[in-house]
């Protein structure tokens, strides 16, 4: 399996990439918590196969990147996803982030946009207080029982009426596969957080909405969007999506953030 060594973190990563010399722009995707690369599979592919280059890798405690026993935070991922185009030899990048890697897109895009060409933030958590109990309560339960109970819930709670049973099946397979520590240790990132410079961001930004997202609501998407200081800015809803958009509606994702990417040329 292909691993980047990020100074003490070996990050596994994917690097998709069109045949021939053609590429037209290169997507680096970063996942939320109690996920993995694979998120992203089927928005990546459809992405390469329109000759994009889609870089998607397991943020450090998740998926098949082991968890370092060092407490993370927003800068230190942000930090990560500039080491891995560092060491991928890619200058800049459209940056994809969902929920909490929505924090960590929109950070980017707000204090790296020599790297950043664009960001598309899907279901972006805007960073408040009012979500501390709710991740301090998995915390302990996952410290107490292990993911079983996390698997078992968040694939019908945190979904839209449109999900499949395929798609629920996989958001618990992503949950189980979750190494706990690691998993708790991300929680700790969420509770951590600060939102970022909105007002900073200068780039185009794509958010992409939950109609039914109970984890990062309507409301915090347009608190964000109307904070965002660019003019190139677009908020889409997707009706009858929860939280799990690129896995409740991949094609419909795929298709957003093409006609993002035309509306910014």
């Amino acid at each position: 399996m292909p691993f980047l060594q990020l100074g003490y973190k070996k990050i596994h990563y994917t690097d998709l990439k069109p045949e021939g010399d053609d590429v037209r722009e290169t997507f680096i995707f970063i996942h939320g918590l109690g996920s993995s690369q694979d998120y992203y599979h089927a928005v990546a592919s459809g992405l390469q196969a329109h000759k994009f280059r889609c870089i998607t890798f397991d943020t450090t405690g998740a998926g098949r990147s082991p968890y370092t026993q060092i407490e993370q935070s927003i800068q230190s991922l942000a930090d990560d996803v500039i080491g891995i185009l560092d060491a991928l030899e890619v200058s800049k990048a459209i940056v994809v982030g969902h929920s909490m890697g929505g924090i960590v897109g929109a950070h980017l895009a707000a204090e790296n946009n020599d790297r950043v060409v664009a960001a598309v933030l899907i279901g972006p958590v805007y960073p408040n207080p009012g979500v501390i109990p709710v991740f301090e309560k998995r915390i302990q339960t996952v410290e107490k029982e292990g993911m079983e109970p996390i698997a078992n819930t968040v694939p019908n709670a945190a979904v839209g009426k449109q999900a499949s049973p395929l798609a629920k099946s996989f958001i618990r397979e992503l949950l189980l596969g979750q190494d706990p520590a690691g998993y708790c240790s991300n929680c700790r990132v969420i509770i951590n957080a600060k939102p970022p410079a909105y007002e900073k961001i200068a780039v185009p930004i794509l958010i992409l909405a939950g109609e039914e997202d109970k984890s990062a609501p309507l409301e915090g998407c347009q608190k964000m969007f109307n904070e965002i200081g660019t003019g190139e800015k677009k908020l889409e809803v997707m009706e009858g999506i929860g939280h799990w958009h690129a896995l409740e509606a991949f094609e419909q994702v795929g298709e957003h953030i093409l006609s993002f990417y035309h509306d910014i040329q």
